[in-house]
């Protein structure tokens, strides 16, 4: 009964923190990466706040887990720096308690905790990162609000020129305002005036709505028919006028998902180990038609112009100089330049292929390893915060977020060179994406084993006392 409470109070003493931490990682992260990368691209656009918020609502939920290892390790750092600060980890292993099966139920968390990361990585994230890449691509695409400055023809409208004087202190009120029409594609055919104005939109957003008050419109035609080729000028003279302008480009259109799922962050693993196999499969029948056209054509095409040329080399000198000799010994040689270019042009494009399937082959190894070490990275960044909470014995937010930040930025920054490496073909992608996880293992068991022991490993005076005791007895030597 006291150990159930023990290990409810273990417990308890590490959720707050992972939860808070994974709150605030995942914020830091999602300010850095989405809003100040992505800021360019949604400024200026009138885009809905509807579609802003499933932007960042899907962008928050796909940095979740690459902030779980963050959380996990400073969550740890911190709970087990508290119970050692207040000495309750000492009490418990007063009471015959070792510092494994103290862990253990906090370990049965990370185990859990690790298995529901894989599941949302293999299932939920492939679907967010399609829904967010998509908006996003929309997004991008769909071209700025209109902004018309003063006294400045605004040319992005298409087939439309305008130009404003002045505006009115609440930018609602146009004055002076040129309009070319180029919707007829027959230069400035249509131009109107007007004194002024208003701009306003239609409620789905697709017309722009002009409407101008006290001016002129003119309208040139052109007379193809007539010899004299004299064109007509009409001339209109308004109180109001309204004009609807077509914003098609203006509105954000919604891409078909189906054009994203062929990417491998769109893909749980056993899609990508599917869409590997197909990969493996082109690039060999690739290489199958390259050996299978380089010996059923270009070997016995080259040979036979080859034999050709050595039996003109073998001709008497006299009969070489023959017209039809020297005709038909030209006609050979151009015969094998072409097909030896041909055959040139067949391989490198073939070579192109290939490594363009294989590099495709690469990016979705790598996706798949990627998806699974995040969960592995939990425990054993767990077992390197928990131990040296159980060391450090501090906890709060001082030493412990020195220390996991520290473990993090090294197990993050490694595991970018890895990837780099996989991604241009210098290491295999199992070494590349699982060698961070080799690294830190040996550091997670030295750490735990040292905390098990009760070794002082941050105590300064424990080596100070060491360097005494080593050169009293060089002194004695």
């Amino acid at each position: 009964m006291q150990l159930k409470k023990l290990h409810s109070l273990v417990i308890k003493e590490f959720l707050p923190p992972f939860f808070i931490t994974l709150f605030i990682s995942v914020f830091l992260f999602f300010l850095v990466e989405v809003v100040i990368t992505y800021l360019d691209d949604l400024i200026g656009k009138g885009l809905r706040t509807s579609d802003l918020f499933k932007l960042f609502f899907y962008a928050w939920i796909a940095i979740i887990p690459q902030c779980i290892p963050l959380a996990v390790l400073l969550a740890s750092i911190m709970s087990f720096g508290n119970l050692a600060e207040n000495y309750e980890l000492a009490a418990m292993k007063a009471s015959g308690i070792s510092l494994l099966r103290i862990i253990r139920p906090v370990f049965i968390v990370i185990l859990l905790l690790s298995g529901s990361t894989f599941l949302f990585i293999n299932f939920i994230l492939p679907v967010v990162h399609l829904k967010s890449q998509t908006l996003l691509y929309d997004m991008r695409q769909k071209k700025p609000t209109v902004n018309i400055k003063e006294g400045v023809f605004y040319n992005a409208i298409e087939n439309y020129s305008l130009r404003v004087g002045k505006k009115s202190l609440d930018k609602d009120t146009l004055f002076e305002i040129y309009i070319y029409d180029h919707t007829a594609h027959m230069g400035n055919d249509i131009q109107m005036y007007a004194k002024s104005g208003k701009i306003t939109t239609t409620q789905d957003s697709s017309d722009l709505v002009l409407t101008l008050r006290d001016g002129n419109r003119y309208e040139e035609s052109k007379n193809y028919e007539s010899t004299s080729r004299k064109n007509k000028l009409s001339h209109l003279n308004y109180k109001q006028l309204q004009i609807n302008i077509p914003l098609e480009d203006y509105k954000l259109k919604h891409t078909n998902e189906e054009l994203f799922k062929g990417n491998e962050e769109m893909l749980n693993v056993w899609q990508l180990d599917s869409v590997a196999d197909s990969t493996i499969r082109i690039i060999n029948k690739q290489i199958t038609n390259l050996y299978g056209q380089a010996a059923n054509y270009f070997y016995p095409h080259t040979l036979r112009f080859s034999n050709k040329i050595n039996s003109f080399s073998k001709v008497n000198v006299i009969m070489f100089y023959d017209s039809l000799k020297k005709e038909s010994f030209i006609f050979c040689v151009q015969n094998a330049l072409n097909t030896t270019r041909t055959a040139l042009s067949y391989i490198d494009n073939a070579n192109i292929n290939i490594d363009v399937e294989n590099k495709t082959l690469l990016s979705l190894i790598i996706e798949w390893h990627k998806k699974i070490t995040v969960s592995f990275a939990c425990i054993i960044l767990f077992f390197i915060g928990a131990p040296l909470g159980a060391i450090i014995k501090k906890g709060g937010l001082g030493m412990p977020v020195v220390v996991s930040v520290f473990f993090f930025l090294a197990y993050y920054i490694l595991t970018e060179f890895y990837v780099n490496l996989a991604n241009e073909g210098h290491l295999a992608p199992l070494k590349a994406i699982w060698m961070p996880l080799i690294i830190f293992l040996p550091i997670s068991i030295f750490l735990t084993s040292k905390a098990a022991r009760d070794s002082s490993i941050f105590d300064a005076t424990s080596y100070y006392s060491f360097i005494n005791k080593f050169f009293s007895r060089k002194n004695r030597v």
